[in-house]
């Protein structure tokens, strides 16, 4: 009974160890970590844990949680060629007086689908187009 008891302790112990613990992707500086969401045409693409970056003006970008980055998961090449894309992402920009946006349709692109989601408007912590929301919460 002792050794069983022992037992359940070790592996409880284990279990909250930092050894055992998930390990923390690492971001890019200027990015932090929050919760969105990314509905294309119907099609939920992000939605919970996030990364995003918010820029002067503004405009930002989310990125879904298992997204990789250049210089911290894969080497940074300087150039287009060598980029890599393990989730979905969305930028959302202000042109002029309007919101736009624009995102990747499948995981491993790394350039934004054909067309972009025409005009945006803010509702709350989202932007909202015909097919799409985009939503950060930070």
């Amino acid at each position: 009974m002792i050794g069983r008891t022992i037992a359940v302790a070790l592996a409880i112990a284990f279990s909250f160890s930092p050894s055992h613990a998930q390990p923390q992707h690492r971001l890019p500086s200027g990015y932090k970590w929050g919760r969105c969401l990314l509905v294309v045409h119907g099609q939920t693409r992000i939605s919970g844990r996030c990364s995003y970056q918010i820029e002067k003006g503004g405009d930002f970008n989310i990125q879904g949680p298992r997204q990789v980055f250049a210089g911290i998961d894969y080497p940074d090449t300087n150039s287009g060629a060598g980029e890599m894309s393990k989730d979905y992402w969305a930028v959302v920009y202000k042109d002029g007086d309007f919101w736009e946006g624009y995102g990747n349709s499948d995981i491993r692109e790394t350039h934004g689908e054909v067309g972009d989601w025409g005009e945006l408007r803010r509702d709350g912590a989202c932007y909202v187009g015909k097919d799409v929301r985009v939503c950060l919460w930070h």
